[in-house]
């Protein structure tokens, strides 16, 4: 018999680990991506602190505006009250003010007439036994008071256009120019003026006394103020701006400086005094009557001769 074979397998070799300098780099990559990781979680931290404390301080300044907008809309409401409790008073201490006016200018002028009477009755019946200088005297007497009583009278108008209730209806402006031309049609004959008025005229929401008397003082001033041996060259004409109609009153007058323009609507205002008789009221009394209608008024007057005033008011529906 064959000897019984016995048959050993050996085993597969066993891998090796890796090397030294594998290793090692493997741990300064693990290392690095520690510490990494550390910073992104150390700068996240610090991020979501930074927006916590950004939003902590927007909320804070969201109160404190809230806040700041409280305490102004309180100090407006105040404020609007302060303003309207001082208007009214204002008002009243107007109205006050005007009806004193309106009382000293309506009593003043007896005394006035009875000054000019009996210095006219003196140079008439004393003529002859007065000098030249006393007759002198008693004219600059004559004239003052009648000047003065213009002036009252000019006030009165003024006290009246303040005071006087004022209600708007349809007014026809052609009728109301019509009626005031009429009225000026002997200043304008003794001046050899040319007036024209241009049609067509608009219905205006107006109240008719107040609309004819800014109308005469606008038309009566572009016949005053003109150059000597220069005719009077006066044009009317209405322009429609929308709701409101625009009313031109132009002249081929001295004109106005611009210097000047903000000055001469108001009361006393006499800029060619020594020139041109006047009281220095009728073009207040045109702005006060425009604004109790609740218009505007205006001048447009350039280095040519003449003036054009104007004024706005609402057409009739």
């Amino acid at each position: 018999m064959e000897p019984a074979s016995i048959s050993c397998a050996t085993r597969p070799p066993e891998p090796e680990g890796p090397g030294p300098a594998l290793t090692v780099a493997m741990n300064e990559a693990l290392l690095l991506g520690s510490l990494r990781q550390h910073e992104l979680t150390a700068a996240a931290d610090s991020a979501n602190v930074r927006l916590q404390k950004e939003i902590g301080e927007h909320k804070r300044t969201e109160i404190a505006l809230h806040r700041a907008q409280a305490l102004l809309a309180a100090h407006a409401d105040e404020l609007e009250g302060v303003v309207t409790e001082r208007t009214t008073q204002l008002a009243a201490t107007n109205q006050q003010l005007e009806a004193f006016v309106y009382s000293i200018a309506h009593d003043l002028r007896a005394p006035l007439r009875t000054m000019q009477g009996f210095s006219q009755l003196l140079v008439e019946e004393s003529g002859p036994a007065l000098s030249a200088t006393g007759r002198d005297f008693a004219d600059r007497i004559n004239k003052s008071a009648q000047f003065m009583d213009a002036m009252l009278s000019d006030l009165l108008a003024f006290s009246r256009t303040s005071q006087e209730q004022v209600v708007l209806t349809a007014v026809n402006l052609g009728r109301v120019i019509d009626s005031v031309l009429s009225h000026l049609r002997k200043d304008m004959e003794e001046k050899g003026a040319r007036v024209e008025a241009f049609g067509p005229w608009p219905v205006l929401l107006a109240h008719e006394p107040t609309l004819a008397q800014l109308l005469f003082n606008l038309v009566s001033n572009a016949l005053k103020f003109c150059a000597p041996g220069v005719r009077p060259v006066v044009r009317l004409r209405a322009q429609e701006r929308g709701e409101f109609a625009r009313v031109w009153v132009e002249d081929n007058g001295v004109g106005i400086a611009p210097e000047h323009q903000e000055q001469i609507f108001r009361v006393f205002t006499r800029l060619q005094g020594e020139k041109y008789q006047g009281t220095g009221i009728g073009l207040a009394i045109v702005q006060k009557g425009v604004e109790r209608m609740g218009g505007r008024v205006g001048v447009e007057s350039g280095p040519d001769p003449g003036c054009r005033f104007w004024f706005e008011l609402r057409k009739y529906p």
